[in-house]
């Protein structure tokens, strides 16, 4: 075998996520991978973010954020935030983002998304140039005709396999010889 530098791309693909961010009249997206689910029960996920980033400090001033999961379709609108900065144009208005109000949450929502988790920031981690936040769900919803417990065969959720590489959902397959 031969040695992999980025090691973190041995980890992927990984959904793709829009990241929601508000602080007073300021709404931001960008592009977000980087995120898991911490424990299910006591309904924890995580995300990491380079501090740089206008998320960071909007998220860090708010308290809280969303993660919008994005269709196959939404993947020219995921790679403009995810390549632009909130803090050089509104983002919402150069890209005429539609946007619902939270549920739970003072942060929106994007309006056609395949799903949606609002999150409090219970803690933050300093990591080098990156944060991690720890964040307690308020509320998930998800689109029912692609959404029933897990993912139908017909969902397209974005995943990032590296650099400006995505897939999205192949086979589906089960430990078993048949399908239960």
């Amino acid at each position: 075998m031969k040695e992999v530098e980025s090691f973190y791309r041995l980890l992927h693909p990984k959904m793709a996520f829009f990241l929601v961010s508000k602080w007073k009249e300021k709404t931001n997206l960008m592009a977000l991978a980087w995120a898991m689910p911490v424990d299910d029960e006591a309904n924890l996920l995580a995300i990491s973010l380079y501090k740089e980033n206008f998320s960071y400090e909007l998220i860090k001033r708010a308290g809280e954020f969303v993660l919008c999961i994005p269709s196959k379709e939404q993947l020219p609108l995921l790679w403009k935030v995810g390549t632009t900065s909130g803090r050089k144009i509104d983002k919402v208005r150069q890209y005429s983002i539609e946007l619902e109000n939270g549920v739970k949450s003072r942060v929106p929502h994007l309006k056609n998304c395949l799903g949606f988790i609002e999150c409090k920031v219970e803690q933050e981690l300093d990591v080098s140039e990156h944060a991690i936040f720890l964040a307690r769900v308020l509320y998930a919803a998800a689109d029912e005709k692609y959404f029933d417990g897990v993912w139908k065969r017909k969902a397209k959720p974005l995943l990032h396999v590296g650099s400006k590489l995505f897939t999205t959902l192949g086979e589906f397959f089960t430990p078993y010889e048949k399908e239960r």
